[in-house]
């Protein structure tokens, strides 16, 4: 197990004007589909995250890497014997900041990452998304210029539009660390960007923490599975109150391809420049909930263009997570985050 010690002096980032950014210009390449797995390159490193879906452990065996390491969220309540063999990373009783920095500061100091050389891979398929969000974060304020990311689509979810993806209780509603903006920056009304996902418990936390805001809902269009998209309407219509929107109103809504990251944060940018524009002193909050891809571009929109407009990125925290939401492999997708 890897241990480091851990600092929780977080960044701050005081620039007050953002360039669009041309998301169009990185690498995402199927590496698995109906032709199989496509050769892929080796690395010095790779990082994934242990649940008790298939395909995070088809993806880890299939990918070659002198260290090759398993994150442990305790979140997902995971028993000693359903834990993996080989090398694993766990900490608990910390948030998604004090882990990811233990991850990589340990990783550094044991030699086994060189931000200039390092050639990492990091499946985000079973990540927690505020984890997921930070490591983007850290990664760039060490140094790092180029990182692969990997994700597995399910065949389909286990119950459908049912499948429980948050356990327990909500425990909080706040900004991811290292996201927390700077509202008074503009300081006027709240503008509440949703990732529409398929957990309308946590969809509800956040529509009701933020309940002043106006909210716009993107949803994952093209979706993974053909019925995905209908499930996650679905899952969203029960939180159709809180959101502000019984009538499922065109004009709420906008579409990114669940699994590219970098349609996601290049559709961010289409819904928040028209609003800044019409609204200048609009503050931007932003939440997640889709898919780890989708979550992914939010990172990268925030990194790239949010955070000198002083938005934020919200979360609700649960007490846990599913440990298996999905079944099968569909899909694998490389996303080549160059920053």
């Amino acid at each position: 197990m890897l241990k480091a010690a851990v600092s929780l002096a977080r960044p701050t980032f005081l620039a007050t004007n953002s360039v669009a950014h041309d998301y169009g210009l990185y690498l995402r390449q199927e590496i698995f589909g109906t032709r199989g797995w496509q050769g892929m390159d080796a690395y010095d490193l790779f990082l994934a995250a242990f649940n008790l879906g298939e395909r995070t452990v088809e993806i880890y065996n299939q990918i070659s890497a002198t260290e090759k390491i398993w994150l442990v969220h305790e979140e997902y309540s995971l028993t000693h014997a359903e834990l993996p063999g080989g090398q694993t990373f766990d900490l608990g009783g910390v948030d998604e900041a004090a882990y990811c920095k233990a991850l990589f500061d340990g990783l550094i100091a044991s030699g086994k990452f060189d931000v200039s050389q390092t050639r990492l891979c990091i499946d985000i398929t079973g990540i927690l998304r505020p984890h997921l969000m930070f490591m983007i974060l850290y990664l760039k304020r060490l140094g790092v210029r180029t990182v692969d990311m990997l994700y597995a689509e399910p065949k389909h979810y286990a119950l459908k539009e049912k499948t429980p993806f948050s356990t327990g209780s909500i425990v909080d509603v706040r900004p991811v660390r290292g996201f927390e903006g700077s509202s008074s920056i503009r300081g006027g009304e709240d503008f509440l960007v949703i990732g529409m996902g398929y957990d309308d418990r946590l969809l509800s936390a956040v529509a009701e923490n933020k309940d002043k805001a106006e909210k716009h809902q993107l949803f994952g269009l093209p979706s993974l599975r053909a019925d995905m998209y209908q499930e996650s309407v679905l899952r969203s219509r029960k939180a159709a109150d809180e959101l502000g929107d019984p009538n499922f109103s065109e004009t709420h809504r906008s579409f990114a391809p669940a699994n590219d990251p970098f349609g996601t944060a290049s559709v961010l940018g289409e819904i928040i420049e028209p609003r800044l524009a019409q609204h200048a002193s609009t503050s931007l909050i932003l939440c997640p909930l889709g898919t780890k891809a989708q979550a992914l571009g939010f990172a990268l929109y925030y990194v790239f263009e949010g955070n000198p407009l002083g938005a934020r990125i919200v979360f609700p925290f649960s007490e846990g997570y599913s440990p298996k939401t999905g079944t099968g492999l569909a899909r694998a997708w490389l996303y080549r985050v160059e920053f």
